[in-house]
């Protein structure tokens, strides 16, 4: 009885932070573009990420595997604010973006979702420009629900933004399998950088399994040596 007891209060509480969250959601546009998650990082501090790319056939181009290394810091003249430098690792290879001057949203997303855009129109010999505005515009109405997850090595609570921006598109039968693509976003305040993952997936069009996987996970985060 007691444990029965104990199942249904945990189940209430649960419920409660549901109901609680439901209440506080952001905006999609107020959790990927307006939120400052970096002013909470300490300058001098360094994000690290793991991102894999995933292809089901060669004609869909090589899959790769990298770490991504973000440098917070803060320039001279004003300590308050922020400028993210990303140093991009694929073996013995080294690439770099940036920098990124602002205090909002979190420029590691904008990294990954530049390449998919880019991936997009090679695979579609369609425009940039319109995939990128239509990947925007959804961004900005997104579905925002809370979510748990795993960090190092703690449960936190979170959203979770996800989208289909090309499902209804009026040129949806250009895209052919890239139409059904979807995005899951991972944010939580008790995450550095407060971004935590990005999953990007292209199903087959029979739903028998995945032709396209990419996924951006952070995987930690490390301050500067303190000066002697």
């Amino acid at each position: 009885m007691l444990r029965l007891a104990s199942t249904f209060a945990a189940a209430a509480t649960f419920a409660a932070f549901l109901a609680t969250a439901a209440l506080a959601a952001p905006t999609a546009s107020e959790l990927f573009f307006e939120a400052p998650y970096l002013s909470k990082v300490e300058p001098g501090t360094t994000l690290t990420y793991a991102y894999k790319h995933v292809t089901s056939e060669a004609k869909l181009g090589e899959g790769f595997d990298e770490t991504l290394d973000m440098k917070v810091s803060a320039p001279a003249d004003d300590p308050s604010r922020r400028v993210a430098e990303v140093v991009i690792h694929r073996g013995e290879k080294e690439g770099e973006a940036g920098p990124f001057p602002t205090m909002n949203g979190n420029p590691i997303a904008l990294i990954l979702l530049e390449r998919d855009v880019k991936e997009m129109a090679q695979l579609t010999k369609g425009s940039p420009f319109y995939l990128r505005n239509r990947v925007r515009e959804h961004l900005s109405s997104g579905t925002v629900d809370p979510a748990r997850f795993s960090f190092d090595g703690r449960e936190v609570e979170g959203w979770k933004l996800t989208m289909r921006p090309f499902t209804e598109d009026p040129n949806k039968d250009k895209l052919l399998e890239l139409a059904g693509r979807r995005y899951e976003f991972l944010f939580s305040q008790a995450v550095p950088g407060g971004l935590y993952s990005i999953d990007v997936v292209t199903p087959k069009a029979d739903g028998s399994g995945n032709i396209i996987e990419t996924s951006l996970t952070l995987t930690g985060a490390s301050a500067a040596p303190a000066a002697k």
